[in-house]
């Protein structure tokens, strides 16, 4: 495992199982598996680990860190990933087209960035031969939550409420003044205690980074540690990262894809449009 996570109310903190400094307890028995063999072992009752039966396999991994940014990550790219991120791209997409491949996408990008959330070693019984498996089990579900800048968001914030039932969803409605730019904050609404949760705050577009910078400001208000707080997007421009990491350097990014930049409207290109209007089919 690339990195195990504290449990405990440590933010986002990563803990490297090869590198220095303190484990989760029970962590060592990663690092004990046996290097490599499919063999009979399972009759003997011997566990069979995250990574031991095809060497071939890399251990699993966090994504990839952006250069020149400390907690700034994007997914690992594949074929797959690629023509998906083509057909969001492609004007002459239909909705049903740009739907189906930003669903596909959400579900990539938010299972990797589900990475920074507390996981503890759990041993298991397989139904074959008496074996049993030592993996991973999602700790602290019940101090986290989602919060969601509407409405784009609202298609990400569906994603992870499908796969982690009954976890609470915030809202935030920030629309961007379109002379000017500038966020404008029309209303919130947010989970109880959500001062001592872990925040996976959710846009599909970084451009600016104004709405983001002042959604996250408003969670700060509201007692939400930095440190606490995951942005997680599909698309990001790097002027958007750079001022959430000026003004925010504890928050962790989480996105698909960085574009080259903004156009004189404040557009991200090569971008995808409006997201927004694309998903929901509106102008």
């Amino acid at each position: 495992w690339g990195a195990l996570h504290l449990v405990g109310r440590n933010g986002w903190r990563a803990v490297g199982l090869a590198g220095g400094g303190a484990m989760a307890a029970g962590a060592s028995m990663l690092l004990a598996a046996p290097r490599s063999h499919c063999s009979s072992d399972a009759k003997n009752g011997k566990s069979w680990f995250v990574k031991p039966w095809t060497s071939f396999q890399a251990a699993a991994s966090l994504p990839d860190k952006v250069p020149g940014y400390e907690r700034v990550h994007v997914i690992k790219r594949t074929y797959f990933t690629i023509s998906l991120f083509t057909q969001l791209r492609d004007l002459n997409s239909s909705q049903e087209i740009f739907v189906k491949s930003a669903r596909h996408l959400i579900s990539i990008i938010l299972s990797e960035a589900l990475n920074f959330v507390p996981f503890m070693p759990k041993i298991v019984n397989t139904p074959v031969d008496g074996a049993t498996y030592t993996g991973l089990e999602m700790t602290d579900v019940e101090n986290l939550c989602v919060v969601s800048i509407l409405r784009a968001a609202d298609s990400m914030a569906d994603h992870i409420s499908h796969h982690l039932p009954g976890l609470p969803v915030g809202k935030i409605l920030i629309q961007r003044d379109e002379k000017t730019a500038k966020p404008n904050v029309f209303f919130k609404k947010f989970p109880k205690n959500i001062q001592a949760k872990r925040v996976i705050l959710v846009d599909p577009m970084l451009a600016t980074g104004g709405s983001a910078a002042e959604a996250i400001q408003i969670l700060k208000d509201d007692g939400v540690p930095e440190h606490c707080i995951l942005m997680v997007c599909i698309v990001a421009a790097d002027e958007g990262l750079q001022l959430l990491t000026k003004r925010f350097p504890q928050v962790r990014i989480v996105c698909g894809e960085i574009d080259r930049g903004l156009n004189s409207q404040k557009y991200i290109v090569p971008g995808l449009g409006d997201f927004g209007d694309r998903f929901f089919g509106t102008n």
